[in-house]
């Protein structure tokens, strides 16, 4: 399921790194859907979570640790395999968030105003051409667990590939695939660029733009329907389809 979330706020300013705010606010949701009963499910401890996201702005300027927005508005991005009905959780949640007012950093406020469904594509190729969605990237983490320390890869660091096949084998094996599925993806950039982006006060380096990926369809339609990788349901790893070979 695809979903556009589309907010009205208070000021048209917002901090630079707000990819938190819109985790805080998914767990709104779920905290007051049934009963809160499917919150564990996605945010107690560190289960693997089915869906990514990512937020648009309109016209944005940076400046510093803040981004001025051209208008008093933005939407979000939210893409999830419904396996396991997630989608449709999420979906419920959403609509009782709305019109309700959700406060932001520095006496901003933002409201849900509308949701729209959004058309899904069926991948049925072992080959397809994909773009990184407005405002995410692809990320590519790999973790020390001696020095506790996280290493970013970029399409164009030295050990990408070989990073990105061991994040894709163990996100493949926690969604029900066989870890040799996400061994073998092949990604070939296409119209790439690096980018950083500040996350948790951490500038992390992701990979942005259009590329393709060579693997089984039905792990194919999985990525683009969770995401792609490290930190994917942090709002990185959202994908749009640009074609695919039949």
């Amino acid at each position: 399921m695809r979903l556009k979330l589309d907010f009205i706020l208070k000021s048209p300013r917002l901090p630079v790194d707000n990819k938190r705010i819109w985790v805080s606010f998914f767990k709104k949701a779920l905290s007051q859907c049934g009963d809160g009963r499917f919150y564990d499910r996605y945010f107690s401890g560190t289960p693997n979570k089915d869906y990514t996201f990512s937020a648009v702005f309109p016209g944005p300027k940076f400046q510093g640790d803040v981004v001025e927005l051209a208008e008093s508005r933005m939407s979000i991005l939210f893409s999830a395999d419904d396996r396991k009905r997630t989608g449709l959780i999420f979906f419920q949640a959403f609509i009782q968030m709305k019109e309700k007012v959700f406060p932001l950093p520095d006496g901003n406020y933002m409201i849900l105003k509308k949701i729209i469904q959004l058309p899904e594509k069926l991948i049925t190729s072992d080959r397809v051409v994909f773009r990184t969605a407005t405002g995410g990237g692809l990320v590519i983490r790999k973790h020390d667990r001696e020095t506790n320390r996280d290493r970013f890869f970029s399409f164009e660091d030295e050990g990408f590939a070989e990073q990105m096949r061991e994040v894709l084998r163990y996100q493949a094996r926690d969604a029900g695939f066989s870890m040799e599925d996400g061994r073998t993806i092949e990604f070939t950039p296409i119209q790439c660029r690096k980018v950083l982006v500040k996350h948790w006060r951490v500038f992390v380096d992701a990979t942005c733009g259009v590329f393709e990926l060579h693997g089984k369809p039905e792990l194919l339609q999985y990525f683009y329907q969770a995401g792609l990788g490290s930190k994917h349901s942090s709002g990185f790893g959202m994908l749009e389809i640009v074609t695919e070979d039949n």
